[in-house]
């Protein structure tokens, strides 16, 4: 299978890709440390702050790398506090 037919398995029906998001609260003080980390694996995931008052991050998974990421998610969590959390107010696409 040629690397256009899987992109366009992994589109929406308005062309974006769907991503894998994992929504946790986290500590104010670790969301640089985190996002440092994250940042390395440049084009397997995006962090972001979706409620910064509460600490809320979301860390969107490009498909493909939902394994890997979340190894590394579980590895983190050994780091720093990361407890999973709800968030439905923004649609999970790029």
């Amino acid at each position: 299978m040629s690397d256009e037919s899987v992109a366009m398995m992994n589109q929406e029906e308005d062309g974006r890709q769907s991503m894998i998001c994992r929504y946790f609260i986290v500590a104010h003080r670790d969301m640089v440390f985190l996002k440092f980390i994250l940042e390395a694996y440049e084009g397997m995931n995006v962090m972001s702050t979706v409620d910064n008052k509460v600490g809320i991050i979301r860390i969107a998974i490009m498909p493909g790398f939902v394994a890997d990421m979340d190894g590394l998610l579980a590895e983190l969590g050994r780091q720093v506090t990361m407890e999973p959390a709800e968030w439905h107010d923004e649609p999970c696409t790029f």
